[in-house]
């Protein structure tokens, strides 16, 4: 054979092998891979995180599961003990490798560059920077076990991140997936293609187990696909909102892992189960004290590592153990304040203030004690026109309940309405304004902190027909629904003038942050700005000050009857229908129907407590007659119906 051949050959089959390279699928092995990591690599999940339409966005997902390669060897990363209190530290050592960690106890704990209490983009900067410094690439660890006394074999893939962006803000996030094989060795699994039998999902410190065959398994051929959470990185099993909530304080809000989301490739790096060398490249896996800086409380310190956790040792006991289902949180179109804005604000409002503040348990006894004492004050000073409003609500139910019922197909509009913006309007927005501010100003524009569409409906369509109606029944008069409706929608443009012209001024002095404080308190003042168009026939312009002179002097039992309103009108039907939810008493359609019908009912209610209040705070001390513009004399309210 010629040397030309022989170099022809040689060439034909380098080419092969490099073919064969190329198109091997996703998991498949070299003859050289153990079997333990075969196994990993057939069933590794496929990571699917939020899209980030920028860097520092909180809106996506900031970090990638990482090894923890990227704490060693710099100086950003310190080893700390902590000192007799258990409390902060002294710095043991910098630029640390994994043989520094092995067999350190609870005592030490690590130190990364930042403030988890105040992160901002300094992790994510840090992270990436690393990563690129380091040429790392995302990666998971895998781990194939058994639990002694039980029958399975089981793949636990384990998800490091540099930081948790959860409500409880902490340094280091440790995560993870499992699968369980009904198998006595892995080269069983491997032979007889089994699938896994039982899946568990870890999330804040608890889980979320399955069946390989459920409807909410989201799967490409035999692997399974994960949805991480935004931040937080709980593994879920479909793309959604969620109510996060974990065991032993781990955290309480909401979990984002909905679309827009994009699969992320990763590296697949198998553990042992034991480490007895020292100068192992996974000395670390012996370290059981604090992946990240200490705080107060605990629920802001850094995470402890994979060998104290229950699902090391005793794995399949683990997955027997949690919960069955993850409770979504509705974010599709409803009537009235959805579930997912009154209690994921609420909860990240929270968690904001904690965040920003040192806790002592006597300061939170102190914050709990004041709230239900500024609840209970607010119930003493509002609960008379509570109290009215419902008799009034039942006494004259021709008008009212039949206003309400009215409410659920005029809202109903409202948000279809809205629905069809949202498509067509704020769609191209997005396509078209590159600056987030931009898009946020352009729609505090459209919107003008008045809410969605069904909300503006609601206050300057209901609205007027209710106060007119509260006050001419107030008064004694005899009401036609056409003579109501007539006479309380032409007051339409002027209500939903001075509700524009309060919301807009109150905004533009909350963005001063200086001026919130008079924000609040003017706020409470021009609340009442539709009862003063309605029943005091004002003009757009004098709307405002006339309702801020009916409060003035009675300001506190103003903000008490707001607060009341609102708690009415905006909390109680969200509040219900997550209570549902989360004792498995309804379904997500069922829980939005009960609280859109439920907001439906109390919002006439909400608007009469608000219209006696003004009724009340217009009559001078002493006297029980009102003026009435209308026939421009004073007119003595019915002895029984004088709103006290």
């Amino acid at each position: 054979m010629s040397l030309r051949r022989i170099e022809c050959v040689v060439l034909a089959v380098v080419l092969a092998g490099l073919l064969a390279g190329a198109t091997r699928p996703a998991g498949a092995q070299t003859a050289t891979a153990s079997p333990e990591q075969q196994l990993a690599e057939n069933f590794a999940p496929i990571v699917m995180i939020k899209s980030q339409t920028q860097e520092c966005s909180e809106d996506g997902e900031q970090f990638r599961p990482v090894s923890v390669d990227i704490l060693f060897g710099t100086d950003d990363v310190r080893l700390m003990k902590k000192n007799a209190s258990g409390k902060d530290g002294a710095e043991v050592k910098r630029n640390i490798e994994a043989s520094d960690l092995y067999g350190l106890d609870d005592q030490y704990y690590l130190d990364l560059p930042g403030n988890p209490r105040n992160p901002g983009c300094d992790y994510e900067t840090w992270g990436k920077e690393r990563m690129a410094e380091l040429g790392m690439k995302p990666s998971i660890y895998a781990r194939v076990t058994t639990e002694p006394g039980r029958d399975g074999i089981v793949v636990q893939y384990w998800f490091y991140w540099v930081f948790n962006l959860f409500n409880n803000t902490h340094e280091s996030d440790w995560e993870g997936i499992q699968l369980t094989f009904d198998a006595n060795t892995v080269e069983e699994v491997l032979d007889t293609g089994l699938l896994p039998s039982s899946i568990a999902f870890a999330q804040h410190e608890g889980g979320e187990q399955a069946n390989w065959n459920d409807g909410k398994i989201d799967k490409v051929g035999n692997r399974i696909v994960a949805h991480p959470s935004s931040g937080s990185h709980a593994d879920y099993y479909q793309s959604a909102v969620w109510l996060g909530w974990g065991e032993n304080g781990s955290g309480f809000g909401c979990d984002y892992s909905n679309e827009p989301d994009d699969e992320l490739p990763v590296d697949i790096i198998l553990l042992p189960n034991e480490v007895t060398d020292p100068t192992s490249e996974f000395a670390w896996l012996t370290f059981t004290g604090e992946w990240g800086q200490i705080q107060s409380p605990s629920m802001f310190s850094g995470p402890t590592g994979p060998i104290t956790k229950p699902r090391w040792d005793h794995p399949i006991t683990w997955s027997e153990s949690i919960r069955q289902n993850s409770l979504p949180v509705p974010l599709h179109s409803t009537i009235g304040p959805s579930i997912s804005q009154v209690f994921c604000g609420a909860a990240e409002f929270g968690s904001k203030i904690v965040q920003l503040f040192p806790v002592d348990p006597r300061v939170i006894m102190g914050v709990i004690a004041g709230l239900f004492g500024g609840l209970l004050l607010i119930m003493i000073l509002a609960w008379r026109f509570f109290v009215r409003a419902v008799r009034m609500y039942f006494k004259y139910g021709y008008v009212f309940i039949t206003t309400g019922v009215i409410a659920f197909p005029i809202a109903w509009a409202g948000q279809k309405i809205e629905d069809w913006a949202n498509d067509n309007v704020f769609t191209r927005i997005d396509q078209h304004l590159a600056s987030g501010t931009a898009r946020d100003l352009y729609q505090f524009v459209i919107q003008a902190g008045l809410g969605g569409i069904q909300e503006v409906l609601l206050a300057c369509l209901i609205g007027p027909v209710v106060i007119y109606a509260t006050w001419k029944l107030v008064q004694g008069e005899k009401l036609t629904f056409r003579r109501m409706w007539i006479d309380a929608l032409d007051l339409f443009p002027k209500v939903y003038a001075a509700t524009l012209a309060a919301s807009v001024l109150i905004a533009l002095l909350a963005a001063t942050i200086l001026l919130i404080p008079v924000a609040f308190y003017k706020g409470v003042g021009w609340f009442f700005s539709p009862q003063a168009v309605v029943i005091d026939k004002t003009s757009i312009r004098a709307a405002l000050p006339v309702s801020a002179n009916r409060v003035r002097g009675k300001w506190l039992r103003g903000l008490a009857v707001v607060i009341a309103v609102g708690t009415l009108s905006g909390l109680v039907g969200p509040i219900i229908g997550t209570i549902g939810m989360i004792l498995d008493y309804f379904s997500l359609d069922r829980a939005q129907l009960v609280s859109a019908a439920i907001y439906c009912v109390l919002y006439p209610i909400a608007v009469i407590m608000g219209t006696l209040y003004y009724l009340r705070a217009s009559v001078p001390p002493g006297k029980t007659a009102i003026y009435d513009p209308e026939s421009h004399k004073e007119v003595e309210l019915p002895t029984q119906t004088v709103p006290m």
